[in-house]
């Protein structure tokens, strides 16, 4: 069996598509007499690959394999190609490790897309290209398209946007079908929006092609529209001027605002990167906004960055459709009289109050008829009703994310430093209760007075740092992580003392506490693992113009506060979007201080960006 009779390497259908496909079987079963049971294995597993059973697919193109030795090759390259598609890749290079050496030439191009799709698989962008220079472009529309895909989704993953675009138009020569046609192009946005978040650049080539050009410039665009709408709609206007025909024309408003892909998991040739279609989220709001917060008082210079970071999004909206503004100072009156006072003069939206005591204080007093974005949490068991949302950055709810990561990486055993404090007892019960429920296991853990210079103490008693005479001093086995709640300071001590001590090698994961930007400082950070907002760690041009625009009309803010003026920049573009109904649990937005979304409870939850410092600087993972 030669090529593509011997290997499916079908296009992956859309999740739209796949939907679709199973109401009509779903829909024809109940109009036709039931179907008979497939008369054969062959059957068998091609129903299960298309059903989306792609293990049981697998296993059952593994029993063909070894009951048909003269079609072996073909079924165990059809199995490693369903154990890919069920994120199984340590059994798909299993099963590609059983084809034959002969393969290489009986059946080239089924050899390669599968090796390429495995490679993709783990990210080995290197590998997969690799083993698609070993065959030509086949001829067969479908396998054509799986080359061009696999070719360009590797060239992004490799840092060539250029390369990987250049591949992603070429396979539109193979697709017949509107839907696969829009959901590549899709995709194809999706990535480059990525590549210009990354701070990769898109320039194309002299004497480019006019739709690779389109394509390429449309890049940044994308990456503002999703984190800055207000400011890209010009150039969005400028660049559908200069592509009039392009492409990517008919599908740029519906996808650019969307976030970008995520890198978990492989979409598959047809597929489009995950949420890449998200609707054009909201821009614009009207009415008469309030914004109430300390701008006097204790919580002064809190108050004074959430607001500046609220105007400096304010400002880029166009004068002819800013809504009107007016700001209340809740400790020159009270919390419940500021609110009184903003409704009272005609609020359409209320953004605030701030702290804890104020949001709770103003829920009594509230009308019901103003939807209101409080910038903080209420308490779990108060119920504020309809139009409430609540908006905040808890340090609590990124050691729930860092208990998340360390599932998602296997680390399941480790050991806790925390500083002592108010602060390090709220996150270590939120980390140990999100990690547990999840069945990780906290082995041991240690306090520590975080305005000290020497740790070793601690370090030596939770990790059992021991040393024989004249034998290299070792630490206990038993632990997979650290995980290390300090300021910056501190935590730019304890990662050497770590090292000194014998535990430089185990992995330490940590809050966005830890950090603050200091690249000559942070050289002492150097393998910390932490998750922060894109305000402070993403290579987005986007977040880089924002950062400098807040920089030039507030020069005198400090690096200390940083994080405030991200989060009233998104506090103002949240009112339009949640005005709209436009957020959700499955709908996000792409702010500065995070990928936003709702819970059931109208909070405002945030996916923060991983990062791991390396010679100083956050490095994305």
């Amino acid at each position: 069996m030669q090529g593509m009779a011997a290997i499916s390497l079908r296009p992956r259908l859309a999740f739209a598509a796949a939907l679709a496909l199973s109401l009509l079987l779903a829909a024809c079963s109940l109009m036709r007499p039931e179907q008979p049971e497939p008369s054969s294995p062959q059957e068998r597993a091609q129903r299960l690959a298309l059903a989306g059973n792609h293990a049981e697919a697998a296993k059952g193109y593994a029993d063909l394999a070894a009951q048909l030795p003269a079609d072996r090759d073909n079924y165990e390259l059809l199995s490693a190609e369903q154990w890919v598609l069920a994120n199984n890749i340590d059994q798909a290079k299993q099963a590609f490790a059983a084809v034959s050496p002969q393969a290489r030439t009986t059946m080239a191009a089924s050899r390669a897309l599968v090796a390429a799709e495995i490679a993709l698989a783990e990210r080995d962008g290197t590998t997969a290209i690799h083993e698609l220079d070993t065959i030509a472009v086949p001829t067969s529309p479908q396998l054509a398209q799986s080359y061009w895909w696999l070719r360009g989704k590797a060239a992004f993953l490799t840092g060539h946007p250029v390369e990987g675009t250049r591949a992603f138009v070429e396979r539109e020569r193979y697709i017949a079908d509107a839907q696969t046609l829009r959901a590549s192009r899709e995709e194809l946005l999706a990535l480059i929006r990525d590549a210009a978040q990354r701070g990769v650049s898109l320039k194309p080539p002299p004497q480019s092609d006019a739709v690779v050009a389109g394509w390429l410039a449309l890049g940044p665009i994308a990456a503002e529209m999703a984190r800055n709408p207000t400011h890209a709609a010009a150039a969005l206007a400028d660049w559908k001027r200069a592509y009039p025909q392009h492409p990517g024309g008919d599908i740029v408003l519906a996808a650019a605002a969307g976030p970008a892909a995520g890198p978990a998991g492989l979409a598959g040739p047809a597929g489009p990167a995950q949420n890449a279609a998200t609707p054009t989220v909201p821009a614009i709001f009207h009415e008469q906004i309030a914004l109430l917060l300390p701008l006097s008082g204790r919580s002064e210079s809190v108050g004074t960055a959430v607001r500046d970071g609220f105007i400096a999004a304010y400002l880029q909206q166009d004068p002819a459709t800013r809504p009107l503004l007016k700001i209340y100072d809740t400790v020159a009156e009270s919390v419940a009289g500021a609110y009184r006072h903003a409704v009272d003069d005609g609020a359409a939206f209320v953004v605030g109050p701030l702290t804890k005591e104020d949001v709770a204080a103003v829920v009594p007093v509230r009308a019901a008829k103003t939807p209101e974005l409080a910038l903080n949490f209420l308490g779990d068991t108060v119920n504020a009703g309809a139009d409430f949302y609540q908006f905040a950055l808890l340090p609590e709810d990124e050691a729930r994310g860092v208990a998340r990561r360390l599932i998602a990486d296997g680390k399941m055993r480790g050991v806790a430093l925390i500083a002592q404090g108010e602060l390090g007892t709220r996150v270590q019960k939120a980390f140990v209760d999100e990690f547990t429920q999840h069945g990780g296991t906290l082995v041991d853990g240690g306090r520590f007075d975080a305005s000290r210079a020497d740790f070793s103490d601690v370090i030596k008693q939770v990790l059992q740092v021991h040393g024989v005479k004249g034998e290299p001093s070792t630490h206990r086995t038993d632990v997979d992580f650290i995980f290390l709640e300090a300021p910056p300071s501190a935590a730019r001590l304890i990662l050497p003392q770590l090292k000194f001590n014998y535990a430089g090698d185990i992995p330490v994961y940590s809050t966005s506490d830890s950090y603050e930007p200091n690249a000559n400082a942070n050289s002492d950070l150097d393998g910390l693992l932490f998750a922060d907002m894109p305000w402070m760690v993403s290579a987005d041009p986007a977040v880089d113009q924002i950062r400098d625009g807040v920089r030039a009309a507030w020069p005198s803010r400090t690096a200390r506060l940083d994080r405030l003026y991200a989060f009233g920049f998104d506090a103002y573009h949240l009112v339009p979007v949640i005005k709209a109904n436009a957020l959700s649990s499955t709908q996000d937005v792409a702010g500065m201080t995070g990928l936003l979304s709702l819970d059931d409870r109208q909070r405002v939850r945030r996916e923060l960006e991983w990062v791991q410092v390396k010679s100083g600087i956050p490095q994305p993972l």
